[in-house]
């Protein structure tokens, strides 16, 4: 008797075949806004057919590793992470999946239809982006912060490039082990610093995109009242001016990638990617969202 051995399925560009995507955006860009659009979605598409699937077949095999000391007992708490993470990491920048709603041409090429242009390559992306699809989203959470408060912001520039060398993404420091999703219980403090920044001191337990090279974190300003209205959000470097080294005080996980010095001041799912991390704060540097 021979072996049957069943054959894998074909796999189909996601753009080209998901006719209910393409007449989605037909219906809401218009005939002439989804032509626009037509050439990015086929470029990502592509990738996700070559070497993303790739990328997300090694992320996941490869797990992160945390290394906690050097080996001369130095604390350095450095999250290594795979080379299919990093392709990734290239790919989001390289294709404006953060970025593109804040590029003045795509406006005036789509206006509030950019964001739909911006969903329909996450779409495509996000079942081979081995949850990088997590520090995405927490980065345009940070561009979006940042373009209401402080859009002149070096940061904000690095969250919303299109160069890989120059991109990063941010993570997102809120909840705290008393309190999970009821923010309004927050303990971690923000008090002014000499210098113009703020220094925040506390234990934030549940920190999204741990190896990314910012943070947005909640604290209560000194002498602010109790409750979530009295919070507000504060951008933490992660390294200092060397791009290894973390700030004074920051005891979060140092990640080796993407570690350039910086200028100046989502539900997770299952997945072996960079986790969502503990990180204890003691008078850390930070600038005000």
């Amino acid at each position: 008797m021979s072996r049957f051995v069943q054959d894998s399925p074909a796999l189909r560009d996601p753009y080209t075949s998901d006719w209910q995507l393409r007449g989605w955006l037909e219906r809401l860009l218009g005939p002439d806004g989804h032509a626009a659009a037509k050439g990015r979605l086929a470029a990502l598409s592509a990738d996700v057919l070559g070497p993303l699937r790739a990328a997300h077949h090694d992320a996941e095999t490869h797990p992160p590793t945390l290394t906690r000391f050097d080996p001369w007992g130095a604390r350095i708490e450095r999250v290594d992470v795979s080379a299919g993470w990093d392709t990734q990491r290239a790919a989001a920048a390289r294709h404006a999946v953060v970025a593109l709603p804040y590029q003045r041409d795509a406006h005036d090429t789509w206006g509030p239809g950019t964001r739909i242009v911006q969903h329909a390559l996450l779409h495509l992306w996000g079942p081979e982006s081995a949850t990088f699809s997590c520090p995405v989203a927490m980065a345009d959470g940070a561009a979006a912060l940042l373009a209401a408060t402080d859009p002149t912001s070096p940061w904000l520039a690095r969250l919303t490039s299109t160069d890989p060398a120059v991109a990063v993404t941010s993570g997102q420091w809120m909840t705290e082990s008393q309190g999970g999703s009821d923010i309004a219980g927050s303990t971690t403090t923000a008090r002014p610093g000499p210098d113009g920044t703020w220094l925040l001191t506390g234990d934030k337990w549940f920190c999204s995109a741990i190896d990314s090279a910012m943070a947005v974190a909640l604290a209560r300003p000194a002498g602010a009242g109790p409750g979530s209205r009295n919070l507000a959000p504060f951008l933490v470097p992660r390294y200092t001016s060397d791009g290894v080294t973390p700030p004074p005080a920051c005891r979060c996980c140092a990640s080796r990638t993407n570690s350039a010095p910086a200028p100046s001041p989502p539900a997770r799912s299952a997945s072996t990617t960079p986790p969502p991390s503990p990180s204890a704060t003691q008078a850390s540097p930070a600038w005000p969202g």
